[in-house]
């Protein structure tokens, strides 16, 4: 478990300050009763706890210290029984339809949650893809950061199987077939990227494989998998 107490941390951008609100030291000290109760006072503390801009600032501020190792854990328990409390008696989950499953899938992810990543999969695959302000690859580096190298494949092989719905024959299927290829190569850059900059170095050295030209791959602002290494202070 982590201290009880974390530092406060105050940081300046323009005229505002930043700093961490008491739901997010419940939710990294894995007080799940604590973050209950506060949404009960404040359903807007829900939008502070799950915002990804927040959570960057967090990480860089806990995770990236050694000895807050197990925020990502506690923050995953408290996200895994947030869900639980949200399911209906029709079997619907009030916590997914409100469009916070982009952030479950997230937390579970940089947890290195296998267990938690697959029930969300399972649930809905589509929201290997994020959902809302998370992207899929948000989801990857996730994933990256975990150093979880299992939930990374679990991740990237829901991201890049077949879609349903396949038609068969003529010229319709070859259109598909080329498309799909098209997605799959964009979803294998973005994962390059994301663990590249998420520091798992087996993954990165499994993805490119026996690539010849590291530098082709390339994210939408045209940086390369160096860049992406170097700009997360990635030294291996």
């Amino acid at each position: 478990m982590p201290p009880s107490h974390f530092p406060l941390r105050w940081e300046s951008t323009g005229d505002q300050w930043w700093y961490a609100t008491p739901i997010d030291f419940a939710a990294a000290n894995g007080h799940y009763d604590l973050v209950r109760e506060l949404l009960y006072i404040d359903t807007n503390l829900l939008i502070k706890l799950t915002s990804l801009r927040r959570i960057r600032r967090l990480e860089t501020v806990w995770d990236d210290e050694e000895q807050f190792n197990d925020v990502a854990k506690c923050r995953s328990h408290v996200a895994r029984e947030l869900l639980r409390e949200c399911e209906t008696k029709r079997g619907h989950n009030t916590l997914i339809r409100a469009g916070y499953g982009g952030w479950l899938l997230y937390t579970a992810a940089s947890a290195g949650d296998g267990s938690f990543v697959r029930e969300l999969l399972e649930r809905d695959p589509l929201l290997v893809f994020g959902e809302g302000e998370y992207g899929v690859t948000d989801i990857f580096y996730a994933a990256a950061r975990s150093r979880n190298s299992e939930v990374f494949r679990l991740l990237l092989d829901f991201s890049i199987s077949p879609p349903c719905g396949v038609g068969s024959g003529g010229e319709l299927e070859g259109q598909h077939s080329e498309s799909h290829s098209e997605f799959n190569r964009e979803m294998m850059n973005r994962a390059v990227h994301a663990a590249a900059r998420g520091g798992n170095l087996e993954i990165l050295k499994e993805l490119l494989g026996d690539c010849s030209d590291v530098l082709a791959y390339r994210d939408a602002q045209g940086s390369t998998v160096l860049h992406a290494a170097a700009g997360r202070g990635q030294l291996e």
